[in-house]
């Protein structure tokens, strides 16, 4: 009976070091400008921030977006109707898009 309970524990503590270990292994996925980024400035920032818009700041373009991210998370966390407030006269963007960008740059402004 000793033997059976010892086995058990044994295994058990088994399974639960393997099961840390395994979350270790877990890559972390780091939010990327070509993945996650683009897709947004392309939807919320057009006509004016893309390729053929008006204004000369492109968004669309990987070294710009990455060079002004501090300006544009500045802007996009501004009220609705707020001086500067972006995208203009547009909706407020989510918080959890907000975040997307936000993640963007605290893993470094990555491209790919």
């Amino acid at each position: 009976m000793k033997a059976k309970i010892l086995l058990l524990t044994v295994f058990s503590a088994l399974f639960i070091l393997a099961s840390c270990k395994k979350d270790e292994d877990d890559p972390v996925v780091k939010t990327t400008y070509t993945k996650d980024v683009k897709s947004i400035f392309v939807s919320k920032c057009a006509p004016c921030h893309v390729s053929g818009g008006s204004h000369p700041s492109k968004f669309d373009e990987y070294a710009t977006a990455k060079n002004e991210i501090d300006v544009i998370i500045d802007r996009v966390n501004r009220d609705a109707g707020a001086a500067g407030f972006m995208p203009k006269n547009g909706t407020k963007l989510s918080a959890e898009t907000i975040a997307i960008l936000t993640k963007w740059k605290s893993d470094g402004l990555l491209e790919n």
